[in-house]
């Protein structure tokens, strides 16, 4: 059968979300396949909507496998938490169509970003957060990132595996945002946290996005040099990554009645 399962994990220990080689460090993706093979006693891959960073964290990570028949979706979900490492868990599992799959048939994927304004440190806080030591000017980065909205190339942010390509072809790195903006958190009245929504993101394209925005937010760029950064295309400018450890996939959405928790 093939069972879906809604992941959240810690990923501050973990090399990103897929399987590496030993020698680069654990990965969530090993942690829930090395968790299957106890269960199941077969080697079993599965696939992710999101292939997290290392240092990413998720509560709406969505992944699939194909295994034995033998085991209800309940007790699917008991026998992984059991055996699955404290920073990661199985919120909910169910049963998909053969030949559904968590990544190709994601419609969107939406992220989440926070950043602690405090020129204190805040072990606890830190530890999912991104601390600068100013207050930032939301405004100007909800205004920059109004630019982000619709279909358009945001080579300027991310990367694909094939900018190799030695053709110059660009469209690999077209995406559709749905949705951006930047705002103080309700509860947390010193943490911004900034959100997207896409049908998919490059590679460090988040992180690159916030640290471009947390620019414009401490006067370092204005809305309009945001602008000029976006429709360069060009990687090369002034918006370092920001760190991984504010960074955190939150949903992934499907066709209605695809996955059903």
């Amino acid at each position: 059968m093939n069972v879906a399962a809604l992941v959240e994990y810690d990923g501050t220990r973990f090399a990103g979300f897929q399987r590496q080689s030993p020698d680069k460090g654990p990965t969530v993706q090993g942690a829930i396949e090395a968790a299957i093979q106890r269960i199941t006693g077969t080697a079993i891959s599965v696939e992710a909507a999101g292939r997290t960073d290392s240092g990413v964290h998720a509560s709406g990570q969505v992944i699939n496998f194909h295994a034995p028949d033998r085991l209800d979706i309940a007790a699917w979900q008991r026998a992984l938490n059991a055996l699955l490492p404290q920073d990661i868990a199985i919120r909910a599992a169910c049963h998909v169509a053969d030949d559904f799959r968590a990544r190709w048939d994601a419609l969107s994927r939406s992220y989440r970003y926070r950043i602690l304004c405090d020129a204190s440190r805040s072990p606890l806080r830190e530890r999912f957060t991104w601390r600068v030591s100013g207050r930032l000017d939301v405004v100007a980065m909800q205004a920059a990132s109004a630019h982000l909205l619709g279909e358009q190339d945001f080579g300027s942010f991310g990367s694909s595996p094939r900018d190799r390509r030695s053709d110059g072809y660009r469209g690999h790195t077209v995406r559709t945002m749905f949705a951006a903006d930047c705002r103080w958190a309700g509860a947390e009245p010193d943490v911004v946290e900034c959100r997207f929504t896409a049908n998919a993101f490059l590679s460090g394209m988040v992180r690159r996005l916030v640290g471009t925005l947390a620019l414009v937010g401490d006067g370092r760029l204005s809305v309009a040099d945001f602008q000029r950064i976006l429709e360069a295309r060009d990687k090369a400018h002034s918006g370092a990554a920001a760190p991984a450890c504010g960074l955190c996939l939150t949903q992934v959405t499907y066709p209605a009645g695809a996955v059903e928790w």
